[in-house]
């Protein structure tokens, strides 16, 4: 959908309230308090919902992250736009100039619609590949320990591999199909286990790279793997024909670090969940239309709350 065509299909409140409430209930108003369909009428001086049954007043915004806003409904319509047709997402300074707010109430509303990007995880079935990413930027180069070294010598380097602290995610990757991320604390096995679980169909072949941690996957179902380390990046198994890499699951894995680098430039782990389910959203979802993928976040947002006080606490 281009910019003109979105500004002419709304060009005010109430059209942007007509569509939330179009996406959200399909049926006509449902009662945020007792669940009735269809049974309430408009109160236009509160410019509310009043419910035939319990005779409680609700809107469309009750009991979503857009819970108790003070935003226009077409401010959100026109962040939900912004989001969903920019390539890798929009950071939180540009969503503010764009929509004319201030940084805190930009940021929080990123967040709140990135909550309703997440998705229940499909199984994942047929050829699933498996890597885990580095989703933080890199760390600054260190500098010299001490002023006494040659000019000449380099600081030292940065940890690699697994020697880095920046929080991980694990992503699977159906061959052809969708993908799944989850957040992950280390590389081990267990943390591994716990994140595939429900996520890949027991009878689907997996795929990875030669990660150890991966080793225990080929004792419940199929699994093959190339190894990095020599070189090896595609290879036909020969008992089963199936042809061996995880150039799908690295794909998503470059598009979500292009994400970071060009557009959130940095992640903390308490948020990094929401990020993911935005990359996995935009990525699973590519071949919708713009309108269908506003409409799913609208639906995916019941019962999602998220308060400013809850997204700025410090971790536990």
């Amino acid at each position: 959908m281009s910019l003109r065509a979105f500004n002419a299909m709304f060009p005010d409140e109430d059209a942007a309230r007509a569509w939330f409430e179009h996406a959200r209930w399909p049926n006509g108003p449902e009662c945020y308090h007792c669940g009735l369909v269809g049974k309430a009428w408009w109160i236009g001086t509160k410019r509310v919902w009043c419910c035939s049954g319990c005779r409680k007043h609700f809107s469309v915004t009750a009991g979503t992250p857009m819970h108790r806003t003070h935003l226009p409904l077409l401010t959100w319509l026109q962040a939900f736009y912004l989001i969903v047709a920019s390539s890798k997402g929009i950071s939180a300074v540009k969503l503010g100039e764009m929509l004319g707010v201030s940084y805190p109430t930009a940021w929080h509303l990123g967040h709140r619609i990135r909550a309703m990007m997440a998705e229940a995880n499909p199984i994942l079935a047929g050829v699933v590949e498996i890597d885990e990413m580095y989703a933080g930027a890199p760390p600054r180069k260190r500098a010299k320990p001490s002023r006494d070294h040659d000019d000449s010598e380099p600081p030292p380097a940065n940890p690699k591999g697994r020697g880095t602290k920046r929080p991980l995610v694990l992503v699977a990757a159906e061959r052809g199909g969708d993908v799944v991320a989850k957040v992950i604390p280390t590389h081990g096995k267990a943390a591994i286990s716990e994140a595939l679980d429900g996520v890949v169909d027991p009878k689907a072949t997996v795929m990875t790279d030669g990660l150890p941690a991966y080793k225990h996957i080929g004792k419940n179902q199929p699994h093959l793997s190339v190894n990095h380390s020599d070189r090896e990046y595609a290879r036909t198994d020969e008992a089963t024909g199936h042809r061996v890499h995880v150039n799908r699951v690295e794909s998503f894995n470059g598009f979500m670090r292009r994400a970071v680098i060009g557009v959130w430039h940095q992640i903390s782990v308490k948020h990094l969940g929401r990020y993911a389910s935005e990359a996995t959203f935009r990525w699973n979802r590519k071949g919708d239309a713009c309108l269908d993928r506003m409409t799913q976040m609208v639906r995916n947002g019941e019962g999602r709350l998220l308060s400013y006080g809850f997204v700025t606490a410090k971790a536990a």
